[in-house]
């Protein structure tokens, strides 16, 4: 039995705490139950509640739940409600709205089918008790239930008739649960959240008021770094470079701490339907093309580990025994030459056209020139198509519009969150960072399947061993190095949330010093 371990303890003093000035790279939605992703989870997290907290050392923690108990046979989890805890419009948050919440997360989240399929029901006895019934273990349904995942959504407000990915509620007039509330939404210039006076917390939140300015340009947002504009900087997008120089510049903090829950990977996808990439001898050979090592030393700094599968290197299920291929250029044409792309005139093999994302550019556009570069040395032409905006991409990929596009995405702490979408062959879906590139393997099905009821942790690491080479052997993407991710703090800045998802979690703790 979980219980609300001093969450709900000594009244704190309410007090004000400041204006915290973050950023924001641009967002479609604020409602992180229909849209993955930092941009919309880091003010989403803030809105919205979860009914569990996840720690540093990766266990729940309660938070709109103050308690639960777990079936012997993992068939059956109860939650405990806190009492009196209200949306931001005054109507309270009961049973139903749980309820409700997980089915439409389970619909329209790009991995609700993977974190809440094996949920049957969620029956609401009474207002504060929701009891969810499973139709098999999934160990990993408590690491799910964190506000970036499934945050507590109003049902009198979502559940009118409209398409809840679609409402416009998710922009206009939006209705939380969380610490924060949202005071002014104009996505073409800033975000400000202020605080929720009736959070269900007392003494949090203790900053007043949250300001996201947007600031797409990666160097103008150093700059605002470097000047004090910027308060907290997470997901940063500095470069290593950047790192460097307000490291030694002094006044501020760049941590890489709090994003051991978020796993964040970068990969050449390719789209495996039909073309050269439907050949794993073709993927296997530009993958022995490029030398992903040299990237990571050289355009990265060395401070990028080099990514060998879908597994993050930090993730507790990661494994480094995985098939490597050394780079090696001859080897790498002799393999087209037996796909049967022989070099033509000219040393011409084929070309296609890389889709190359408008977000973490700073880690996309150098790793897109230089697989343009080395492919070209092999006779594969590479044409780059810069995304002007993040929904013409998503618009490119999420349609199968494409032929092959660089694309990161985070492992979460349990690879049933953020790893199984990319393999199942049930979610190959018009919906980014699923299987949109079109695998499909029935033994990789049935290790995913084993994978996800498998209660035994060693067992179950054995099982991701497995899935992580299979992956590898059918190159179903070529790994590049991990994402470098940073948060840059501010002098002012205190109490930053330091748990396994940093700065996806509630920012309620967080305080910002007079000058």
């Amino acid at each position: 039995m979980a219980t609300l371990a001093g969450a709900l303890g000594a009244p704190l003093a309410a007090s004000a705490e400041g204006t915290l000035t973050a950023f924001t790279s641009g967002y479609r939605s604020l409602n992180p139950g229909v849209q993955s992703g930092a941009a919309t989870g880091v003010p989403g997290s803030q809105i919205f509640a979860g009914l569990v907290l996840i720690g540093a050392d990766y266990g729940a923690e309660p938070y709109l739940a103050t308690g639960w108990e777990v079936s012997e046979d993992g068939l059956t989890y109860t939650f405990r409600l806190v009492e009196g805890a209200t949306f931001h419009d005054g109507a309270p948050i009961t049973s139903a709205d749980v309820a409700f919440s997980l089915d439409v997360v389970k619909a329209n989240h790009p991995f609700g089918p993977a974190m809440f399929g094996k949920v049957e029901t969620v029956e609401t006895p009474d207002d504060l008790t929701a009891v969810f019934k499973l139709s098999e273990p999934a160990p990993g349904l408590l690491l799910s239930l964190q506000p970036l995942l499934m945050p507590i959504l109003p049902r009198h407000v979502y559940g009118d008739g409209q398409e809840v990915k679609k409402h416009p509620r998710n922009m206009t007039d939006v209705v939380g649960s969380g610490p924060f509330k949202v005071e002014e939404n104009n996505p073409a210039e800033k975000l400000i959240l202020v605080k929720n006076e009736d959070f269900f917390i007392e003494g949090r939140p203790k900053l007043d008021r949250i300001v996201f300015p947007l600031v797409k340009d990666g160097l103008t947002r150093m700059l605002m770094v470097e000047k004090g504009e910027i308060d907290y900087a997470p997901f940063s997008g500095a470069k290593p470079t950047d790192a460097e120089r307000l490291e030694e510049a002094g006044g501020v903090t760049v941590s890489k701490d709090g994003y051991g829950a978020v796993g964040y990977i970068h990969y050449l996808e390719m789209n495996l339907r039909d073309g050269p990439f439907a050949d794993v001898k073709v993927r296997q050979a530009l993958a022995m093309a490029l030398d992903t090592g040299f990237v990571a030393r050289v355009l990265f700094g060395g401070r990028a580990e080099v990514g060998t599968g879908p597994l993050h290197t930090g993730n507790p299920f990661y494994t480094a025994d995985v098939p490597r291929l050394e780079p090696d250029m001859e080897k790498a044409a002799a393999m087209l030459d037996e796909a049967g792309y022989p070099a033509g005139s000219g040393g011409a093999r084929f070309g296609f056209t890389l889709d190359v994302p408008s977000w973490a550019l700073q880690s996309h556009g150098p790793m897109a020139e230089y697989i343009r570069a080395q492919l070209g040395k092999l006779g594969v032409s590479v044409e780059l198509r810069r995304a002007p905006d993040f929904g013409t991409w998503v618009s490119r990929i999420s349609s199968f519009d494409y032929e092959a596009t660089l694309n990161g995405s985070f492992n979460y702490p349990d690879p049933v969150i953020g790893v199984h979408r990319h393999f199942d062959c049930d979610n190959i879906r018009n919906v980014i960072w699923s299987n949109t590139q079109g695998y499909c393997d029935p033994a990789m099905d049935a290790l995913l399947d084993a994978a996800a009821v498998e209660q035994d942790f060693d067992v179950r690491k054995g099982i991701y061993a497995e899935i992580q080479q299979k992956a590898v052997a059918d190159q179903v993407f070529i790994w590049m190095p991990e994402e470098f991710t940073t948060t840059i703090l501010g002098a002012r800045v205190e109490g930053a949330p330091d748990g396994a998802f940093g700065p996806l979690a509630p920012w309620d703790e967080m305080t910002v010093s007079a000058e």
